[in-house]
């Protein structure tokens, strides 16, 4: 298979993932305007979850041959948005990273495809530094407790809910726990853009009634 063919699979079957408890995508989990898909842990207990760390900016998975973090005003109201519906699910947000039961991380997909298979959803782990497991503690990669089937292409924002309190022996990897793909956002209007983005946040706790305490 060359990589046109991959490119064509990869735009074909976006958002399309596999868990344990759940075949098929459910048809609830599209919206109208754009693709909000999520997927969690089935034997991960929520309601005992306290604390989370949200770092201020937003991963961009791009081009770029060193690691870029978006900082402005839009990336900020997008993390506002994912703090509010934390915080409204009932967890606290603390400053401190090392003493938080779970994390999360945002990535914006800009200018590029990537195709995501079961055994390794992180192939482009390196590629340019992203989210490293070191950055949240002893961990040597990702680890998703269900298997994930994922095409991600330009506009698409990305979620993840990580398990902190995992064990950390040597050579574990850091569980997520919960996560989300948000595709189909990019129009000409930015204003409408970094609006859509706000609006697919709230849609994917939305759709995620278990992350409620």
């Amino acid at each position: 298979m060359n990589v046109k063919q991959l490119r064509y699979i990869a735009f074909a079957l976006v958002a399309v993932a596999f868990c344990s408890c759940q075949k098929d995508p459910s048809t609830s989990d599209l919206n109208r305007d754009y693709l909000v898909y999520t997927a969690h842990d089935s034997g991960t207990d929520f309601s005992a979850i306290g604390t989370y760390y949200l770092p201020d900016s937003i991963l961009i998975i791009g081009n770029s041959d060193k690691t870029e973090y978006w900082k402005d005003e839009d990336a900020l109201a997008i993390v506002d948005a994912v703090a509010s519906q934390m915080d409204n699910a009932g967890y606290t947000r603390i400053d401190e990273k090392e003493t938080a039961n779970v994390g999360l991380q945002l990535s914006y997909v800009r200018q590029v495809t990537y195709f995501v298979g079961y055994n390794n959803p992180y192939w482009w782990w390196y590629y340019p530094y992203y989210w490293a497991p070191g950055y949240w503690g002893n961990w040597i990669g990702w680890h998703y407790p269900y298997s994930v089937y994922y095409g991600y292409t330009a506009g698409s924002l990305l979620m993840e809910m990580l398990d902190l309190e995992a064990d950390q022996e040597t050579g574990r990897k850091l569980p997520v726990i919960w996560d989300s793909y948000i595709g189909g956002l990019l129009t000409s209007d930015s204003e409408l853009n970094l609006q859509r983005t706000i609006d697919a946040v709230d849609q994917a706790f939305a759709q995620s009634p278990y992350l409620t305490k």
